[in-house]
């Protein structure tokens, strides 16, 4: 390659460059480049390497659905006893201990998406232990008072749990 040749970024045919990636060889733009320790790479190789992280199956996601649900619902039990208070010191706590046992449970696998289903049982957790007691009398529910529906301790402990399990799992 001589220094006078004029190279096309891979993914923007119009855009002039002289970056390369440093993997692959093709002709990156400062848009595409992603820096790495190891130098600039393209997006495809980024997407490759990240790739060999993500090992869950399917039936990972069930388990982590499964024992997320379980683990979250009786935490949810648990901080709504608790007051306010002890749901913004323990919330975080419960959030990690419910990623971990989800990651334990599937085998340290990860997946792209656990973050997400393990933050949807917190939040369906804690949705049940505000409408357990309306179960078992249908027609309760009629008369469901709005105070019911925003426990503050609760939506403390979702929202604490839920920030610390997306970041154990992300």
């Amino acid at each position: 390659m001589s220094d006078n040749e004029v190279l096309y970024c891979v993914n923007h045919p119009n855009v002039e460059t002289r970056l390369r990636c440093n993997k692959c060889g093709n002709p990156i733009c400062p848009k595409c480049a992603v820096q790495t320790p190891v130098g600039f790479r393209c997006p495809q190789c980024v997407r490759s390497q990240q790739a060999i992280f993500y090992t869950a199956t399917s039936l990972d996601y069930v388990i982590a659905a499964v024992v997320g649900l379980v683990a979250s619902t009786v935490a949810a039990f648990i901080m709504g006893r608790l007051g306010i208070f002890l749901a913004l010191l323990l919330g975080p706590i419960a959030g990690g201990a419910i990623a971990e046992a989800v990651r334990w449970a599937t085998g340290r696998r990860r997946g792209h998406w656990m973050w997400l289903v393990v933050s949807g049982c917190i939040v369906v957790g804690a949705l049940v232990a505000v409408f357990y007691p309306f179960l078992f009398v249908p027609q309760a529910l009629a008369y469901l008072p709005i105070s019911a529906l925003f426990r503050l301790d609760l939506i403390i402990y979702a929202v604490l749990a839920v920030g610390t399990a997306y970041a154990r799992l992300r």
